[in-house]
């Protein structure tokens, strides 16, 4: 079991976590494909690989976001 406040103090490392480790790998790509002599094909596939990492972040950060609402509403103080 989890109270309240320890629950939404780890949901938001993560959230935190999540954020920083995908920005890294994104930069950290991209970076590396400007000096690639991968085929322009490929490039273009890791490229929307990297846009559809984003896209699906920030649709978690949306349901991280109303999760953390819903037990910060909620009169539970455990998990």
């Amino acid at each position: 079991m989890i109270e309240k406040e320890e629950l939404l103090k780890k949901i938001s490392a993560i959230e935190k976590s999540e954020a920083s480790v995908v920005g890294i790998y994104s930069n950290h790509i991209q970076n590396v494909l400007r000096y690639s002599t991968l085929d322009e094909k490929v490039q273009m596939r890791i490229v929307r690989m990297l846009q559809k990492l984003d896209a699906d972040m920030n649709t978690q950060k949306a349901i991280t976001k109303a999760l953390i609402e819903s037990i910060v509403k909620s009169s539970k103080d455990v998990y």
